[in-house]
């Protein structure tokens, strides 16, 4: 049975333990939310699902990677505004053997680990799960598509086949197909254009999908950062990304489970009034185009204009404000 740490263990991160952990995998989180790793340690991780099953998984959790020792494999889903300081703090749980992945949002996220971990022990990927909390050690959560995880690496050996294929395994094992291939950058760059064009226009409209699905003139604005976005990939020797088929879908995608759901961004900006991941997003593409030489004009308005809502959470208008 292979250690597995997840640095990062909130919404998503305890919900994806929880389905590790199912399947039999020593596991444990670390995340310096108190509240959540209390709860989750001495009563287990409480999922809802939508469809009003409920369930109860019992997992350890830690504050820090102190004293924890090295792990066999360490999966990073904190905010991207933190892996630097998540990846500098797991330092005690990484070995010379340790394989360690991200299903982080957005792009770029293999790239900032492999400036602290050598590139033939990193895999990456992306997620088709939702969760939220809904009180410290209780997350509301589901997954989605006919592959719920997709992973890849960019260097394999026999020694990173054999940690994929103990993930696949336990993660069937707990109900949630896992899939490593070669097509992660694929899978990556299609879930990453769904976050671009839907979470900080929609924070930035202040609507969920269910609204602006209707809405024509927020459908063509979309259509522009997805043409922008499908430029850069293909000037990144990105093979595959349909902007035209991804368009044809959305309106099913926002009317769908996610019609009531405020997207991570949506979060941040109008809820917990906290940092966004715009830059691995619309950010990251404004920071493509300009080294590709593509232009991004409305991916690079979208992050600006979410910058500077970043910048003045305390100065925006509030109804029935005093000043």
């Amino acid at each position: 049975m292979k250690k597995i740490a997840f640095v990062g263990a909130g919404a998503i991160g305890s919900i994806v333990a929880a389905f590790l952990a199912k399947g039999g995998a020593d596991v444990i989180l670390v995340d310096p939310f108190k509240e959540h790793m209390d709860q989750i340690a001495t009563k287990g991780l409480v999922v809802n699902y939508p469809n009003g099953d409920k369930e109860t998984v019992k997992m350890k959790t830690a504050y820090s990677a102190e004293g924890l020792g090295v792990m066999d494999i360490v999966i990073v889903l904190t905010k991207t505004t933190v892996t630097d300081e998540a990846i500098k703090g797991a330092k005690e749980l990484i070995g010379p053997n340790t394989f360690v992945g991200t299903f982080q949002n957005g792009l770029g996220n293999p790239e900032k680990l492999a400036q602290y971990i050598p590139e033939e022990k990193i895999f990456y990927g992306c997620l088709n799960v939702s969760s939220r909390i809904l009180q410290p050690g209780e997350v509301l959560g589901n997954v989605f598509g006919e592959c719920h995880i997709f992973a890849g690496s960019k260097i394999k050996s026999a020694e990173q086949e054999e940690a994929q294929q103990y993930l696949t395994e336990a993660f069937a094992k707990g109900g949630v197909v896992y899939r490593y291939d070669d097509e992660a950058d694929l899978h990556v760059w299609t879930k990453a254009l769904l976050n671009i064009s839907g979470n900080a226009p929609q924070a930035l409209v202040r609507l969920k999908p269910s609204i602006v699905a209707e809405d024509e003139n927020y459908f063509i604005l979309l259509g522009l950062i997805v043409d922008e976005v499908c430029a850069v990939a293909k000037a990144k020797g990105i093979e595959g990304l349909d902007g035209d088929k991804f368009m044809q879908t959305l309106r099913a995608v926002y009317t769908s489970d996610l019609a009531h759901h405020w997207s991570s961004t949506a979060q941040d900006m109008l809820i917990t009034k906290r940092q966004t991941e715009i830059e691995t997003l619309n950010g990251a593409i404004a920071k493509y185009g300009e080294e590709l030489g593509v232009a991004t004009p409305y991916n690079k308005m979208v992050y600006l204009l979410t910058r500077v809502i970043e910048d003045h959470y305390a100065d925006q208008y509030q109804e029935n404000a005093t000043k």
